[in-house]
């Protein structure tokens, strides 16, 4: 080539290389701009389009309204005699519980415009009709407590000729007169209803009341309509129901009335039953679950900004209740970011209670009989922390020796008759805990008589289970267990949830999940899989992302490490000997139980036995082992007479056995943190089996051990009798 030619081949290169460039950059530019007005689009479509009203309540009509007060004076069957129609035309439970179409605030509110107004009501009765001859109907009174974002409560609103009223001073000064006038005292001891929390206290302070306290989460509101409210109904039923088989059985709780608090909050600010109506259930549902998925983590702050002023109005209401009949009892369910608000709001008062407990003697509750957090969003360190401070009491105490090796259990610090103070129940991934070791399948198909004959062969049975819920489809907590440290920027649970994908699309289990061998996937499916592994890869070692996992797992998903020596049937202590405690069992296979529509609990054969003393005799049956691994399903024999001594309705147990680790808290420990299979509870939202509903709530309304703590009594002029109803 002359240079005459070079000299222009080089510029003609150049130009290729810069055209090339330039395109590169404006692809890139285009790109990013794309991006960035994608994003810009989807905040405007969640803060502006599709957001639900800021500082709004839905339930917040004065039960002095007449609308109100004919619903409290004869309650409402209307939602059950619907729910009775749509099965009657074959309508079924949606996603095999996962919304229940007897229990449905829309559609009633769809055939009679009136409820628009009367489900507006704070205090709420609600009535299940019985059906059968000789039935019981069910009766329920459900009451709402609602908070703006700041943790402000709402005020309650009067019926103006279909308008809301704000309660001005004439019309307290009228109520404070009346009230006055009807309970003899004086003005002075007259507190006027202004609130939710006023309308409940008042509603509460006569009879022996059992208090269900439901605080929903993520996504859900007290809007009229909402799966939660209905949850919330369908629960305070299946209690009312256990409180009348207790009645029919053991002659006790017959003038026990349930009554379920509805704790709500602005969990959902995407529309999406607007978004549903406007584009159909499916497209619908897609939109939504989009523009909500975002809203995780700006929900999480307001739970817990709400924490202590829900907190503060709960202990108003057990204050109420210690005040009364000696029966009175209370329960709190948080789910969600509503366990992750109670986490929050309790945390303090747990370890101030940790720190001035008096060993050997039972602790007391600290709010209510019982506080349950189901499927909580909450970092586990609110629970590890107060794991580690019983740890530095005992051996403070010097009731023995400090630990020898990391994690010896706690064994004098609470006795055998401690009820569980908090419970925290989340539905898990597998079995076991962590997964299985190269070496743990050759041990587990031994076939010799040995120590651990029967151990391998309770392993085994798991195992297949495990085998079967994989092949089916995994029915455990996505939305804690992958979604919440992803968002915590700890991308490790989400490697590991693509390489279960990746396991499926290639037809075997998951590595790690199972004994069964299977050949290497053929070329087509390796090839399908390859971006999926490849990205499972990049997010297990991305760098620099969050690696303390007591801040980036859930409470109910930090699992302590299983110790490097031993087998499965081993109790070797643990080196990091916090996490999970317990774990819970349903005593039929996956889907056996079938879910109990709402409007058939009054005629439902439920079965919800009492169970008087079984924590005690559980215990008991370990005494050779202190107690340590006791079970639900093996009971030390019974006291004399026998009756209503029954096995809790779900198999609970101490520890987690089998999985090669010790427990890593004594017996008796009332901090019980629980891994749940899913036949118990399964997924986020699978809480509604009557036999968890069964087991949860009999921890409360039986004598589980002889000890029953009082509820506690506040002094507060907030307590004091003669409060009014409006006119």
């Amino acid at each position: 080539m002359t240079d005459q030619a070079q000299t222009r081949a080089r510029p003609t290169l150049l130009r290729r290389i810069w055209r090339a460039w330039t395109r590169l950059v404006k692809l890139l530019s285009t790109a990013l701009f794309g991006t960035l007005l994608f994003a810009v689009g989807l905040l405007f479509f969640n803060y502006v389009v599709v957001a639900t009203p800021k500082d709004h309540a839905y339930r917040n009509l004065d039960p002095a309204a007449p609308v109100c007060v004919e619903g409290l004076a004869h309650g409402w069957t209307a939602i059950a005699d619907r729910g009775l129609d749509a099965l009657g035309a074959g309508a079924a439970m949606e996603g095999d519980g996962w919304h229940d179409l007897t229990d449905d605030e829309t559609a009633v509110v769809a055939a009679d415009p009136s409820f628009k107004t009367k489900l507006r009501c704070a205090v709420q009765r609600h009535i299940i009709p019985a059906r059968a001859a000789g039935g019981t109907p069910i009766d329920f009174t459900l009451g709402f407590l609602e908070f703006k974002e700041d943790g402000e409560p709402y005020a309650l609103v009067a019926d103006d000729a279909g308008h809301d009223t704000a309660i001005d001073s004439a019309m307290l000064k009228h109520a404070m007169e009346a009230a006055m006038h009807v309970n003899g005292g004086t003005m002075a001891q007259v507190h006027p209803v202004i609130s939710q929390l006023d309308a409940l206290q008042q509603r509460l302070r006569t009879g022996a009341n059992y208090v269900l306290v439901f605080i929903h989460g993520w996504r859900h509101s007290a809007a009229i309509g909402d799966q939660n409210v209905a949850d919330a109904r369908l629960y305070a039923a299946h209690a009312a129901r256990f409180l009348a088989l207790r009645c029919k059985t053991l002659g006790r709780d017959c003038a026990t009335h349930v009554t379920a608090i509805f704790v709500g909050w602005r969990g959902a600010r995407v529309d999406e039953p607007a978004l549903k109506q406007a584009f159909g259930d499916s497209l619908g549902g897609v939109f939504g679950s989009v523009a909500a998925g975002s809203t995780l983590f700006d929900r999480k702050p307001v739970a817990e900004a709400i924490a202590p002023a829900a907190v503060s109005a709960l202990r108003s209401i057990e204050g109420v209740l210690a005040a009364g009949d000696p029966r009175n009892r209370m329960i709190v369910i948080g789910h969600s970011l509503g366990g992750d608000m109670l986490a929050t709001g309790l945390k303090d008062d747990l370890l101030r209670a940790v720190d001035r407990h008096q060993a050997g003697t039972p602790m007391r509750p600290v709010l209510g009989s019982l506080v349950v957090l189901v499927n909580p969003a909450a970092e586990a360190r609110k629970w590890t922390d107060i794991q580690r401070e019983i740890f530095v009491r005992e051996a403070e105490l010097g009731r023995r020796p400090a630990p020898q090796q990391p994690g010896d259990p706690v064994t004098g610090f609470f006795p055998a008759l401690q009820r569980p103070s908090v419970v925290s129940v989340t539905s898990a991934l597998s079995f076991p805990p962590g997964g299985l070791r190269p070496g743990d399948c050759a041990w587990i198909g031994l076939d010799v008589d040995d120590q651990f004959k029967r151990a391998r062969e309770l392993i085994r049975i798991g195992l297949a289970h495990t085998d079967d819920m994989f092949t089916t489809g995994v029915d455990y907590d996505f939305a804690t267990h992958d979604l919440f440290p992803t968002f915590k920027l700890d991308f490790r649970p989400a490697a590991a949830y693509l390489d279960r994908v990746a396991a499926r699309l290639e037809h075997r289990q998951p590595s790690g999940e199972s004994c069964k061998a299977y050949p290497p996937p053929g070329a087509a499916a390796a090839l399908t899989t390859l971006p999926i592994r490849a990205l499972s890869s990049l997010a297990a070692t991305l760098p620099f992302q969050a690696s303390a996992v007591e801040d980036t797992h859930t409470i109910g998903n930090l699992d302590p490490p299983r110790p490097p020596a031993g087998v499965l049937a081993d109790a070797v202590p643990s080196a990091a000997p916090f996490g999970t405690t317990h774990e819970m069992l349903g005593l039929q296979t996956f889907g056996a139980e079938h879910h109990n529509p709402y409007a058939t609990l009054a005629d439902a054969p439920l079965d919800c036995p009492a169970t008087d003393g079984w924590l005690v005799r559980a215990r008991a049956a370990r005494a050779d082992q202190d107690g340590l691994f006791w079970d639900s399903a093996s009971l030390a024999p019974t006291a004399a007479g026998g009756a209503g001594q029954g096995m809790p309705a779900v198999r609970i147990l101490h520890g987690l056995p089998l999985a090669g680790s010790a427990p890593i808290t004594g017996a008796n420990d009332p901090f019980w943190n629980i891994r749940a299979f899913d036949n118990a509870l399964s997924r986020h939202d699978g809480y509604r089996l009557s036999s968890f509903i069964c087991a949860i709530n009999a921890l409360v309304m039986d004598d589980i051990t002889p000890d029953r703590p009082a509820l506690r009594v506040m002094s507060s002029p907030a307590h004091q009798p003669g409060s009014a109803v409006l006119n």
